[in-house]
């Protein structure tokens, strides 16, 4: 869908290889089913080779866990947007919805016996000693998806803006 860069929480995603990127929150098939679901920002073919896909939701700040229950909430809805988005993605890939064509060619013959899928969530300018409680929590909430779905125990990943940097995904 995309080969531009996306700007996404005061970060700039990008530029990806052309058909490597897909900006689901912006998409014709989310558009389609938006009221009532919350959608992460897009999915990165990051190995086409190991069908791995990574899919980003971007945050400007978060809340501290001590800050309940604003830190629950910001969780569950982390949590409903990486769920949604990779239920969305795969419904997409088996042609569950008309705007299918709108993926590009990678991920139209993705290999979903053998795809892969990271979490993510990065967070401008957070310090990288409060992104064990973040990554924690996290995990425990997308636990039933980690475990329905058979991905991996590495597959929730909480990032700052630095370490997002140094994996390719920002600039």
């Amino acid at each position: 869908m995309t080969s531009e860069p996306i700007i996404e929480s005061g970060m700039t995603f990008g530029p990806y290889p052309e058909g490597h990127c897909f900006y689901i929150e912006k998409s014709e098939t989310y558009r389609k089913i938006q009221e009532g679901v919350k959608m992460a920002e897009f999915l990165l073919l990051r190995s086409q080779d190991d069908c791995i896909v990574w899919i980003i939701e971007a945050k400007q700040s978060s809340p501290r866990p001590e800050s309940q229950p604003n830190f629950d909430a910001f969780i569950l809805e982390i949590q409903e947007k990486l769920t949604n988005a990779l239920t969305l993605t795969v419904a997409t890939c088996l042609m569950r919805h008309s705007t299918h064509e709108e993926l590009p060619n990678f991920f139209q013959t993705l290999d979903l016996k053998k795809a892969n899928f990271r979490l993510i969530l990065v967070i401008k300018g957070h310090q990288e000693a409060w992104l064990p409680p973040l990554q924690d929590a996290l995990k425990k909430a997308l636990k039933p998806t980690i475990k329905t779905w058979n991905l991996s125990a590495t597959s929730v990943v909480v990032l700052n803006e630095a370490m997002a940097k140094s994996q390719g995904l920002i600039r």
